[in-house]
């Protein structure tokens, strides 16, 4: 059975330490000198779409109380930006390097020399390679720091998908959609090929620990957009799929209907069934609030219907 941290709040740095406090034997075990923080910058200039740097001292107010306490922190992303460092800059993220004693290195993924490849399958069946950073690949510890979105494609948008999407190369993320440019997705195929491809690509970028900052969620046509929920909790765990279902079935929806969430409990690589996590902290039933979902949401259950077994 996974554990899962579910900490209420209305402050973010607070909310967020709170919830890795929960689970803080579990998380702790994972920690490692080199640890690396994975925020979300879908955009470099709406706070609600993107992680906020209050959410990443949460969890770094956490790692430094632990008596294994990181001796150096990277904070990696590969974010959409106009330069090199906006999405850093415009988040305030580059304060947190004089807050703390412990060194704390900001990195822009799109500047990474070193690349690992792996196949995926696009929607017409053949195979294409894509590249993840080995920034990410070879450090020994890696958190994931997401933002409780709904998605156009699957559901939900968490602390999964933030790894994966967020850190491959820009110009391969098209591509896990299962196309060669954003104006080729189709529908229902699209939801069958991300689903099936991110689980190929979590057997290199599982985070070892996950956060879900959900003081402000985001609902209706996300992952952008400004319709936020006052959600008011925060969630962390080392399993990632026990997180996303947990904050998923917070957010009102049923986690079993999440394709990637689904393959994964299905081959073992983690638990998305509620009913096989334990939940410490805030009760689920105490703190959902019905998101708004995506106004393709009937479409979203059609990765069912996938044709061809992987």
């Amino acid at each position: 059975m996974s554990v899962v941290g579910l900490q209420r709040g209305e402050e973010r740095r607070e909310a967020v330490r709170g919830a890795l406090e929960l689970v803080s034997d579990e998380v702790a075990a994972k920690v490692r000198p080199q640890t690396l923080l994975k925020p979300n910058f879908l955009s470099n200039d709406n706070p609600l779409a993107s992680t906020q740097a209050d959410a990443c001292r949460g969890v770094i107010d956490f790692l430094l109380s632990l008596p294994n306490a990181p001796e150096e922190i990277l904070i990696a992303e590969g974010g959409n930006e106009k330069y090199s460092g906006q999405a850093f800059e415009n988040f305030d993220y580059p304060a947190l390097i004089d807050e703390y004693d412990v060194p704390i290195r900001l990195v822009d993924l799109h500047q990474e020399t070193h690349w690992q490849e792996t196949e995926i399958e696009l929607a017409n069946g053949c195979l294409w390679k894509v590249a993840m950073p080995k920034t990410v690949i070879d450090c020994p510890c890696t958190i994931s720091v997401a933002v409780a979105k709904t998605h156009d494609v699957l559901y939900t948008t968490l602390a999964l998908k933030n790894m994966i999407m967020g850190t491959i190369h820009k110009d391969h993320r098209v591509k896990v959609h299962g196309y060669m440019t954003h104006g080729e997705r189709e529908r229902p195929r699209e939801m069958q090929v991300l689903n099936r491809n991110l689980i190929r690509l979590a057997e290199f970028l599982t985070p070892d620990i996950s956060v879900i900052d959900g003081v402000k969620g985001l609902q209706g046509n996300g992952p952008g957009g400004k319709d936020a929920v006052d959600f008011g909790v925060a969630f962390a765990g080392v399993d990632v799929w026990a997180v996303d279902a947990i904050c998923t079935q917070a957010m009102g929806f049923d986690p079993m209907n999440v394709g990637v969430g689904v393959y994964a409990h299905q081959r073992g690589l983690g638990v998305s069934d509620p009913g096989h996590i334990e939940v410490r902290g805030a009760r689920v039933e105490d703190v959902t609030i019905s998101f708004t979902p995506h106004e393709r949401y009937p479409e979203q259950l059609e990765w069912r219907e996938a044709a061809v077994a992987f």
